[in-house]
């Protein structure tokens, strides 16, 4: 159904949403690849901005483990659910707003703006 042209658009953009850029930024490239005669240097910018989102969210995803390594431990055995560690710590976090992870990681994907 599609010419050469549009499939290599195609398969553009999805190389990029795999690398996890968001639709906005894909926008931003392909007007660039529409115009092949001006300057990358905000393509450059562009990725340099899109790195800093994955580094920043790299580093959020760790904390988010350590977060679920130290939830883990509070449950160490099979225990009723009402004795649950894990199930205790989550719903009493939640209710004080206390959990780390809602305060700093999203959990999103490619929610960042250009």
């Amino acid at each position: 159904m599609y010419d050469a042209l549009a499939l290599e658009r195609l398969q553009f953009i999805r190389y990029c949403r795999s690398l996890d850029m968001s639709l906005d930024e894909v926008r931003v490239l392909l007007k660039f690849r529409d115009t092949p005669k001006d300057s990358c240097d905000d393509v450059n910018r562009l990725l340099d901005e899109h790195i800093g989102h994955v580094s920043h969210r790299i580093r959020e995803l760790r904390l988010l483990e350590k977060e679920l390594k130290a939830l883990r431990q509070r449950c160490g055995e099979a225990r009723s659910a009402d004795q649950c560690g894990i199930l205790t710590e989550l719903s009493q976090a939640s209710r004080e707003g206390t959990g780390k992870t809602t305060k700093t990681a999203s959990h999103l994907r490619s929610i960042h703006s250009v």
